[in-house]
């Protein structure tokens, strides 16, 4: 009988993880011997996926470190790797919380995932499993017989049994029409053409205020640029901001209990009205009091006005809104699933904004730079924007918001966060995959797959032995951009795999 060979497409945080738990459950299975890996990457160096491969100190995780290992049920592995290098990654640790509780630079983590990957290369050496790496862009998937040839850039194609896809981040082709200026750049990672192309003392408009648009402002004020950062998006609203201590609070009303006793007695699918009548229950225990719900809403409010109120919120512990969203960080998922997807639509079209800003927070650190911004006049956030074009003649992006405003402005940067839609992103091999039927999207976003075990599903051209993992999942799965929730999903689908190797191979 032939060995079994794993594809894994992608070398980043989520490549690696894969690989690790890969190793782990083949070894236990005692199958490591006949099954090989082959773990296609396009850079240089495991580790170094967009995300992560930054350089700028004001990029940091917007999650706690004891959540960020990339074991499944070892989520401090992360916060112990840091307090075993102690003292000389201490400049990297924001916050002034215990390791546990700190964010930390977003390069430190990129460290963290390369040094991850050569221990696993160098495990498997040990242990007798053989994974080759392939430098390459992979472009194509083809399914031949149950197996997958996978095409490349420019090297020979490759057969495998199974293939995992964990390409990462995806850049969005929106307002790809400015791409041959050198004045637009269309993704804020990496930051070195943006700290290359623009002078420091220029005017800066950025598309989008959430977390994209944060960590460029970060990437302009730290390669010290001194000139203005205008923001221009839809709704206006920015992050909110992490309390310095996560609540203690308890939920009471919007549970898995509560939301599943709608499925057994109405017998259907719970609707986003229902759930968010228990969130306001929610929201008003915790209170004790009755709210005015009408003064909740923050479309419209000047942002800087919001930073200052959310960053007093965060150092008194948080309010209702960001404690509860936090607490449901391990049943949100489940909730999402038990949607229906004009549910799930519903949901992103009425609370999507403030679900993201909430619930995808800032570090205090940061909102207090951001805060020293808007004081000094340095920053602003313009909404919304209802048009950009480019006019040749001026050289100049005009920007069209508001009531009618105007603005010219000389640089643009992308800062609007990956794309959601599989169409948008701006990868060859998800294109060809589209194209041809062999993934299909999901029309809340993503592609589809099984939730249970990750697994690719498409009905215009069914296979077998494919799955996937991180943002292209983003419409079946919500927490997609969250480390811990990834290799969750990363151990169940390592387990179907290996479970299949165990009972007949690639069957």
């Amino acid at each position: 009988m032939r060995d079994i060979t794993v594809g894994i497409i992608g070398g980043g945080a989520c490549g690696v993880a894969v690989l690790a738990e890969l190793m782990v459950q083949l070894k236990i299975a005692d199958k490591h011997k006949t099954t090989k890996i082959l773990l296609i990457e396009k850079r240089k160096e495991l580790g170094q996926g967009l995300a992560f491969s930054t350089d700028q100190p004001g990029h940091l995780l917007n999650t706690q470190a004891d959540l960020m290992g990339i074991h499944s049920f070892e989520p401090n592995h992360f916060s112990l790797w840091l307090k075993k290098h102690g003292e000389e990654i201490k400049s990297e640790v924001k916050g002034g919380n215990p390791i546990d509780e700190s964010y930390t630079t977003r390069r430190l983590y990129g460290d963290y995932i390369k040094e991850q990957g050569k221990h696993y290369l160098q495990e498997a050496k040990e242990i007798g499993l053989e994974v080759t790496i392939v430098h390459d862009e992979a472009i194509d998937l083809i399914s031949e017989n149950d197996r997958w040839l996978i095409k490349f850039t420019s090297g020979p194609a490759k057969k495998v049994d199974h293939v995992i896809l964990a390409p990462g981040t995806p850049k969005p082709t929106d307002f790809s029409e400015f791409d041959e200026l050198n004045s637009y750049f269309g993704f804020p990672w990496p930051s070195e053409p943006i700290i290359n192309g623009i002078p420091k003392d220029a005017e800066v408009c950025v598309l989008g205020s959430s977390l994209s648009a944060i960590d460029t402002i970060m990437t302009l004020t730290d390669s010290g640029n001194h000139g203005k950062i205008r923001l221009f998006s839809l709704d206006g609203l920015l992050p909110r901001v992490q309390p310095k201590d996560e609540s203690s609070y308890q939920r009471e009303f919007l549970t898995l209990s509560r939301i599943h006793q709608i499925r057994r007695t109405a017998w259907r699918q719970p609707k986003i009205k229902e759930l968010f009548r228990l969130f306001q229950q929610e929201v008003e225990n915790y209170a004790g009091h009755s709210i005015d719900w009408k003064n909740t809403r923050r479309k419209g409010i000047p942002a800087d006005r919001l930073l200052e109120e959310d960053i007093r919120i965060a150092k008194t512990g948080g309010d209702a809104f960001i404690n509860i969203l936090y607490d449901l960080r391990y049943e949100s998922s489940q909730i999402w699933d038990w949607l229906s997807i004009s549910e799930k639509q519903r949901f992103k079209q009425w609370h999507g904004a403030y679900w993201t800003v909430t619930r995808h927070a800032m570090p205090l650190v940061n909102a207090e730079r951001l805060s020293g911004l808007f004081k000094s006049g340095r920053l602003e956030v313009n909404s919304p924007m209802h048009q950009v074009r480019y006019d040749r003649d001026k050289e100049k992006f005009v920007f069209e918001y508001g009531n009618g405003q105007r603005h010219e402005g000389a640089y643009l940067i992308n800062a609007t966060g990956p794309a959601t839609k599989i169409e948008k992103m701006r990868s060859t091999l998800m294109q060809n995959l589209l194209k041809s039927g062999v993934v299909e999207d999901y029309p809340v976003g993503g592609i589809l797959v099984d939730p249970d075990q990750m697994e690719v599903i498409s009905q215009k051209n069914p296979h077998k032995n494919l799955y996937a993992v991180g943002h292209i999942c983003n419409g079946i799965l919500l927490d997609v951009n969250a480390v811990w929730f990834n290799v969750r999903c990363i151990a169940k689908l390592c387990k179907h795999i290996t479970k299949k190797i165990q009972h007949g191979g690639s069957s």
